[in-house]
């Protein structure tokens, strides 16, 4: 195959060399019109159209941002005065930087929301939707910046209450990973983080409640604010507000981790992770009885040795007493002494004798005394609700390519409940999951919409399927060209050709009438005068016509040159 394609290459070198310039300028010049041609074609199908930036905007929000813009060096487009068109492949980058300079309008969500509805949606599947519309624009946002490389955003939306003054507000945390050569974020770049955030989910989540952390767990977003006060103090609220983000940005990077290892990032959404912390400083004392362990147990043999004692003797007193004899008898009121004094008393002949005997032990056993001081919080309780999401394919068609056609939607496989429970047990074991402080888990298969997903890779593959039918025309054409070139060529040869050998039949003929004259003149005795140039053609064609006869192969091989050559 090679060699064919060399030698056509050869071939086509070798014609090319034998055209004259206007030939040559001919095909230069349809080579580059089928060049600028392809070139235009290309242009117009890969390029894309600007995109809106912010819409609806009031007269002084449009000042502000366009003079920002102008200031920023970014190219963009205006549609009167309330909307601002910039190339799609700038829009991440401005908004970041707007953010920065905390110039987002407010109100502007900065995505579109719910461009595809479905009568059919539950309100659960419209929360799932918007906090993944919600992370995944704030998150593309974000590693737009020069010097991040990935980032992770993950919202905690409490539930809604009818009274204003009983609204919690909303926490964000945001784990961001730093290109290479970048030690640390600035100041200015995690404030604009966090505006970003803060502006994008609306009044309920202020800036500082969104917890900016590095790729190790470390909160970079606790410094101290140069818009208020150059030092400040933490207050004991602030600090239990740092250490339960904390708490819960490490719960979330576990839940993460642990089911990641099944599922891809994508099909995981964290829809609520709600703790509960106790605060209350709690001191224990411990005292532990037990028995006294006389010898231990060898730990080496497969049997106990350990000798216990419920008690030993610490100490230990034996008082004996024994009287006898004559003794006095006791008299008065029996009970209590009587107020009459007794009189004298005589001996009593009759013979007494007792005995008394009191034994003392002190016993000891082991006792263990602890004091215990509680965490500076306690975790109470935890609620996870967590939705991942099934497979999905686009639809194929019998011959086994992808179906085009957007009003068909993607293939959907749902997860089953054995794989449900797995992804449940996960995640119990990474929250620590105790039934007896009230914890509850929530996993459950809700189907992701990806419908820009699949219709970009619809808009792909149409894509590629066109360009190979953009390369089999021009290859056609280039063939088709090639052909008619090689049959021009071919029919150009076969003409002249044919117009030599009249030529040269006529000449033959002429030579032949001449020669035939000659002769006659000859034969009638008349003495005819020829020019040189005849007399010269005439011996020239003598010799030839002896060459052909002596050196018949050598002639034949001059005439196969010098039809080549023409």
């Amino acid at each position: 195959m090679g060699d064919f394609f060399r030698k056509l290459l050869e071939q086509v070198k070798e014609v090319y060399t034998k055209l004259d310039r206007t030939k040559k300028i001919i095909i230069g010049v349809v080579a580059g019109v089928v060049l600028v041609s392809f070139i235009l074609l290309f242009t117009i199908s890969s390029g894309e159209p600007n995109v809106i930036l912010f819409a609806d905007l009031n007269n002084d929000e449009f000042g502000q941002l366009s003079k920002k813009l102008d200031e920023m060096g970014f190219y963009y487009e205006s549609a009167g005065t309330s909307t601002i068109l910039v190339k799609p492949d700038q829009r991440a980058v401005i908004v970041t930087k707007l953010a920065q300079e905390n110039l987002l309008p407010k109100g502007v969500p900065g995505f579109k929301l719910f461009d595809i509805s479905n009568w059919t949606e539950t309100d659960r599947e419209l929360d799932v939707k918007y906090m993944r519309a919600l992370t995944g624009e704030v998150q593309k946002h974000i590693e737009s910046l020069q010097n991040i490389t990935k980032a992770t955003v993950e919202i905690a939306m409490s539930e809604d209450s009818l009274y204003s003054d009983e609204q919690t507000p909303y926490t964000a945390a945001v784990t961001v990973h730093l290109a290479p050569g970048y030690e640390k974020l600035s100041n200015k770049e995690i404030k604009g983080i966090m505006f970003l955030v803060s502006r994008a989910v609306g009044n309920r989540l202020k800036p500082d409640n969104v917890t900016v952390t590095d790729d190790t767990g470390n909160i970079i977003s606790d410094f101290d604010d140069d818009f208020e006060n150059e030092k400040k103090e933490y207050t004991i609220l602030e600090y239990r507000k740092k250490h339960e983000e904390k708490a819960r940005v490490k719960l979330l990077k576990d839940i993460r981790e642990g089911l990641e290892r099944i599922y891809s990032p994508d099909r995981i959404q964290i829809v609520r992770l709600n703790m509960e912390f106790n605060w209350d400083k709690i001191q224990e004392e411990q005292i532990e009885h037990g028995p006294v362990i006389i010898r231990k147990d060898d730990p080496r043999t497969p049997y106990s040795e350990q000798v216990e004692k419920d008690s030993l003797i610490l100490s230990e007193k034996t008082t004996k007493e024994h009287f006898q004899g004559h003794g006095w008898n006791p008299e008065g009121v029996a009970g209590t002494d009587s107020n009459t004094p007794p009189g004298y008393k005589a001996s009593d002949d009759q013979f007494a004798q007792y005995d008394r005997q009191e034994d003392i032990r002190n016993h000891g056993i082991n006792k263990t005394t602890r004091m215990i001081t509680r965490d500076p919080y306690d975790i109470t309780r935890v609620t996870v609700a967590i939705a991942i999401d099934g497979q999905q394919d686009l639809p194929r068609q019998p011959d086994g390519d992808y179906d085009l056609d957007p009003s068909k939607k993607p293939v959907q496989i749902s997860l089953t409940a054995e794989e449900l429970k797995k992804a449940e047990n996960i995640v119990k074991k990474a929250i620590n999951f105790d039934d007896a402080r009230g914890d509850q888990v929530a996993v459950e298969n809700i189907m992701f919409d990806r419908t820009a997903y699949w219709n970009s890779i619809r808009d792909e593959y149409r894509k590629k399927e066109q360009m190979k039918m953009l390369l089999l025309a021009a290859l056609i054409g280039v063939v088709a060209l090639f052909v008619g070139f090689i049959l021009f060529r071919t029919i150009q040869k076969e003409l002249e050709r044919r117009r030599r050998a009249r030529e040269e039949a006529l000449a033959l003929e002429q030579q032949r009438m001449r020669e035939a004259a000659l002769k006659a003149a000859e034969e009638e005795g008349i003495d005819v005068e020829l020019s040189l140039e005849e007399r010269a053609r005439l011996e020239l064609q003598q010799s030839a016509l002896q060459l052909a006869r002596e050196r018949p192969d050598d002639v034949a091989q001059l005439l196969r040159t010098w039809l080549a050559e023409e």
